[in-house]
């Protein structure tokens, strides 16, 4: 197995949220309720990482969060990782791409 670290998934997590999650969650991750809820504080980001892992491959019904299932592994575990540790989240935990690959079967 091949684990990423701390500062390689945040890093790249934080780059790839500016660039594609801060127009709907904005960049203190408040967002833009009811299409875009907030991220900082919320518990789809706080709680256990498989329901945030299964919303940002799936998506979530009757919000503006569409799929990322066609971003690879290490992507989307750096963006989950990040957003899990900004803002007033700090749940102190990295995701693995192999997380993501085991969410995806």
């Amino acid at each position: 197995k091949r684990f990423y670290t701390w500062g390689g998934l945040v890093g790249g997590g934080e780059k790839f949220s500016a660039a594609n999650c801060v127009p709907s969650h904005q960049a203190k991750g408040r967002g833009r309720p009811p299409a875009s809820p907030p991220l900082d504080g919320a518990k789809i980001v706080t709680g256990p990482k498989d329901a945030q892992i299964a919303a940002v491959l799936n998506g979530r019904p009757g919000t503006a969060m569409a799929s990322f299932k066609q971003l690879n592994d290490v992507e989307l575990a750096a963006v989950i990782t990040y957003t899990r540790n900004a803002w007033s989240n700090h749940t102190g935990e990295a995701i693995q791409p192999t997380d993501i690959k085991s969410a995806r079967k």
